[in-house]
C-alpha cells in the first residue's frame, strides 16, 4: 500500500477515535448539542450501568476518566494532524521545520486564547502538556522508524 494512503488512513482514524471518545465520554452539554438544544450527552463515565458507585468514588478514578475525556481526543487529534501532514508532504522528514515549529505555536497559541476568553474552550496548561508529549513521541516513532529503514 502507498505511504500517503497508509497515513491518510491513520489520520482518519485517529480523528475519528478521538471524536467518538471526546463525544462518549464527557458529561458536559457539548457546543453543537447546545445549538441543538440537547440538553446533556449520554456519556459512558455518567451511564450508572458501566459505573458502579465505587468508581466514583475513588479519587483516582474520577482523575482517569476525566483524564480520558478530556485529554485523549486532544491526543489523537493532534496525532491525526501530524499524519496527515506527514502524508500532504511524503514523509516526516520532508515536512518543513517551520511547519512543525507553527503547529506547537498555534497549540500555544490556541490554549492561551481559550485561558483569556477569545475563544471557546479551557485554557490548561495540561493540555499543552499532553500536546507536547504527543508531538514528542510521534516524532521519536517517526525518527527512529527512519533510521530502522536506512
Amino acid at each position: 500500500m502507498n505511504k500517503r494512503i497508509s497515513y491518510i488512513i491513520l489520520s482518519v482514524a485517529f480523528l475519528l477515535i478521538g471524536v467518538i471518545v471526546y463525544y462518549y465520554c464527557r458529561n458536559e452539554v457539548l457546543v453543537y448539542e447546545s445549538y441543538l438544544g440537547i440538553n446533556k450527552s449520554k456519556g459512558i463515565v455518567s451511564d450508572p450501568k458501566l459505573v458502579n458507585a465505587n468508581w466514583s468514588n475513588n479519587y483516582i478514578a474520577n482523575w482517569l476518566s476525566k483524564s480520558i475525556a478530556n485529554w485523549l481526543p486532544d491526543l489523537c487529534w493532534e496525532i491525526s494532524f501530524l499524519y496527515m501532514l506527514t502524508a500532504v508532504w511524503g514523509g516526516w522528514r520532508q515536512v518543513p521545520i517551520l511547519l512543525k515549529l507553527a503547529t506547537l505555536i498555534v497549540i500555544l497559541g490556541s490554549e492561551q486564547l481559550q485561558a483569556i476568553g477569545i475563544i471557546p474552550g479551557t485554557g490548561d496548561i495540561l493540555d499543552i502538556l499532553v500536546y507536547f508529549i504527543g508531538f514528542t513521541i510521534f516524532t521519536v516513532v517517526y525518527s527512529n522508524k527512519l533510521r530502522k529503514n536506512k
